[in-house]
């Protein structure tokens, strides 16, 4: 089995919160397979090999935002396994003090924002406040901005809000920002591939796009060519499979070991600024 595996895209919620996304994605999506509670995800993350994950929640209604913060400032103090990256919804009341309250108050590592969720754009201005709040705390924001997976039921068709573009637009706008796009920018994997040529502070995961789920295909050469600034994430535990599955495609499919810790490993570590 493999071990000491940083899992860079997990979500950790309130039991509450699981049953409604359960719900949402049997309606509009997949049927997620692991039904249980956060800390059974963290042991059954534990058990496909990861050592440590991260958390990330999202808001999709003011005011949510900080109660899911704090659930998870308390879920990391007791799981010393978690990293937790909160979250805010941009355009809430006072959304930058939301902000600064994840990471100086709760003692979180980052913001978490879903595109898709929000129905906004990551050049919208809502958003653009609270990623230069980021850029200014010198903390990472991990927002799925690109315009896969999709699903009906979201508040806009994700492709009216999505695009390689728009991203490139935000990374000119604040160039020091620490950026993570999920699911390898999917469907435009390309397009965000070749902007990790041009903006070092930017990172991909894999989350999803390199389970061999989807029928999109997977340059796996290029993926192992920008090994070093890409995060393996599972999405656990919303997705339709096992928990091991996409650890063990990458591993299957990644022909360097140096390039494989990397993605597994190293580079959430020196990212995260994991011990």
């Amino acid at each position: 089995m493999l071990s000491d595996i940083v899992d860079a895209h997990t979500h950790l919620f309130p039991d509450p919160i699981y049953r409604a996304l359960e719900r949402w994605f049997d309606k509009h999506a997949w049927s997620i397979r692991f039904r249980a509670g956060a800390d059974e995800v963290v042991q059954e993350l534990a058990r496909a090999g990861a050592s440590r994950v991260v958390a990330l929640v999202y808001a999709h209604k003011p005011g949510m935002a900080e109660a899911l913060n704090g659930y998870l400032s308390q879920l990391c103090k007791r799981t010393p396994a978690v990293i937790g990256v909160g979250t805010v919804l941009p355009g809430e009341p006072d959304a930058r003090r939301v902000v600064r309250d994840a990471i100086t108050v709760h003692r979180l590592r980052g913001i978490k924002l879903h595109c898709h969720v929000m129905g906004m754009a990551i050049d919208d201005p809502r958003v653009l406040e609270v990623l230069a709040e980021c850029e200014q705390l010198r903390v990472p924001a991990v927002v799925h901005c690109g315009r896969a997976p999709a699903a009906e039921g979201y508040p806009v068709a994700t492709a009216t809000i999505c695009s390689a573009a728009r991203t490139e637009r935000v990374l000119r706008a604040l160039p020091q920002l620490r950026l993570v796009v999920p699911h390898v920018g999917m469907d435009e994997t390309d397009q965000y591939l070749a902007l990790l040529d041009a903006h070092e502070h930017l990172h991909l995961d894999t989350a999803m796009a390199c389970a061999e789920y989807f029928d999109a295909p997977i340059e796996w050469a290029a993926i192992e060519r920008h090994a070093d600034r890409i995060l393996f994430g599972s999405d656990f535990p919303i997705v339709p499979y096992e928990s091991g599955r996409e650890l063990g495609v990458l591993a299957r499919r990644i022909v360097s070991d140096a390039a494989f810790r990397r993605i597994t490993r190293d580079n959430a570590r020196a990212f995260w600024a994991i011990d």
